[in-house]
């Protein structure tokens, strides 16, 4: 059996556990090792344990920096804290999902071969992430593997575009569970009970995606849209607040203050 080769994620908030999930319960869970580290190393050590993942935390130390050498290196920290880390050694590549950082500011910081922008999102712990990815490097068939076993990857020209698929992906689940909120509100306010209408919302929400694996919204809505039914009569109050347009400025917004970030 070949050697493992290590995963260096540097941050162990909601993103770095949603990925290391991700590879852990994928096929991949054989061919990588785990190693975390951070300014807090009970954090780090925590972060293992309470996720089943086998590997080692790293001790952070300012004063001798992270050991990257030939490792393949996963940055979930906030884009803050990019500087306040150090590195030595030449990784084998970078997976940076930091909004608003891009390639040249991450050579500034940490050497490697490879350079990898990615915009996932949380669903990325079920193997559900949808995930814009850059290269730079010849790493394509790797990273692949990688960010599909969290997921689905979309490779994109620009690393600009990585940026822009905040609106579909990376802030789209709080925007939809803001939605998933309102349903289950609007069923209390019609009488049912608020567990029962949660269990209600979750369903739709399964069914849904079935759905919309297989048709386009549009054709979603049509079958769902009878002549002078129930459903007309709520789109057509949703359609008259500018529902649509509200959630399309929203995900431009999001995705403009990302670009503020350069």
């Amino acid at each position: 059996m070949p050697a493992q080769k290590t995963l260096l994620f540097v941050g162990y908030g909601n993103m770095a556990k949603a990925i290391a999930l991700g590879i852990a319960n994928s096929n991949l869970k054989d061919i990588y090792r785990f190693e975390i580290t951070g300014r807090n190393p009970q954090k780090a050590q925590k972060f293992l344990e309470e996720n089943h993942l086998t590997g080692e935390a790293k001790i952070y130390d300012p004063s001798l920096g992270i050991d990257v050498d030939g490792k393949i290196v996963i940055l979930c920290i906030k884009p803050y804290a990019l500087e306040s880390f150090k590195y030595k050694g030449n990784a084998n590549s970078v997976y940076s999902v930091m909004a608003g950082v891009n390639i040249d500011t991450l050579k500034q910081h940490i050497i490697s071969a490879n350079y990898v922008k990615a915009m996932p999102n949380v669903g990325a712990r079920y193997q559900k992430s949808s995930t814009a990815v850059y290269m730079e490097g010849n790493i394509a068939e790797e990273a692949k593997k990688i960010i599909s076993s969290f997921g689905c990857a979309v490779f994109v020209d620009s690393e600009s575009l990585v940026d822009a698929s905040i609106a579909t992906g990376g802030s789209s689940p709080a925007f939809l569970a803001l939605v998933a909120q309102a349903l289950i509100d609007a069923g209390v306010r019609e009488g049912l009970k608020r567990e029962d209408a949660l269990s209600l919302v979750r369903t739709t929400f399964e069914g849904f995606s079935h759905l919309l694996c297989e048709q386009s919204p549009d054709q979603i809505i049509s079958s769902i849209t009878s002549p002078g039914g129930t459903t007309i009569e709520g789109l057509f109050v949703l359609e008259d607040r500018a529902v649509r347009g509200a959630f399309i400025q929203a995900c431009h917004e999001a995705v403009l203050k990302c670009k503020k970030k350069h």
